[in-house]
């Protein structure tokens, strides 16, 4: 990283410590300078508003969300095997407490900012667009019967994120232990292939 690079990196870190700590009106950019350990215009020189900043927070946590669910499709492969891929990688970063606490955080002030979240939420859907590549792909290979990716998708992450996102955001639930998580991966996909794998005739 350069040092620029890790400067933004402080900022952003020591605003998701203030954030957290005061939520976002009480948090000033002042405090956010004084905890990364930098100087006010430094933090401005990165990001021009508290605006800004938070949708900086954001832009993080929609890269971690699109590493973690970046696959290619494979006509060799079965579907249940890079589904079950799929699942756990995605199980594996709801796993994390820290992307749990951040995306509490930004799911949290977001509804306070509504207009300035236009452009990220403009952003994941780009994101999801590259996990609706996937489904996509298996629908021109004939091997998902469907012509809504994106509808395939969403139903399908849905079932995950109904037991191991959802109620950690909400109810603060612990995640299922490993064998819940292989339980319910398996019934997921189950439940999907069932309805969009097509029939043998």
């Amino acid at each position: 990283m350069t040092l620029s690079q890790k400067k933004r990196a402080q900022i952003i870190n020591a605003a998701i410590s203030e954030f957290k700590a005061s939520g976002y009106a009480a948090t000033s950019m002042d405090r956010v300078a004084q905890t990364a350990q930098v100087s006010k215009r430094t933090v401005y020189n990165h990001f021009p508003s508290k605006q800004a900043l938070f949708i900086g927070i954001v832009s993080m946590m929609l890269d971690l969300i699109s590493a973690a669910t970046k696959m290619q499709y494979s006509s060799e492969r079965s579907l249940a095997e890079q589904l079950t891929q799929l699942a756990n990688k995605e199980l594996q970063l709801f796993a994390d407490p820290e992307f749990i606490d951040l995306a509490r955080l930004v799911i949290a002030e977001a509804i306070h900012m509504p207009e300035q979240m236009i452009e990220t939420m403009q952003h994941m859907a780009t994101l999801e667009n590259s996990i609706n590549y996937w489904f996509e792909c298996a629908i021109n290979d004939g091997r998902i019967h469907s012509d809504n990716p994106g509808l395939a998708s969403s139903q399908f992450l849905s079932m995950l994120k109904g037991r191991c996102f959802w109620p950690q955001i909400i109810n603060r639930m612990p995640m299922p232990s490993a064998a819940e998580q292989t339980e319910l991966v398996e019934s997921c996909i189950a439940m999907f292939l069932s309805h969009y794998q097509p029939k043998p005739e």
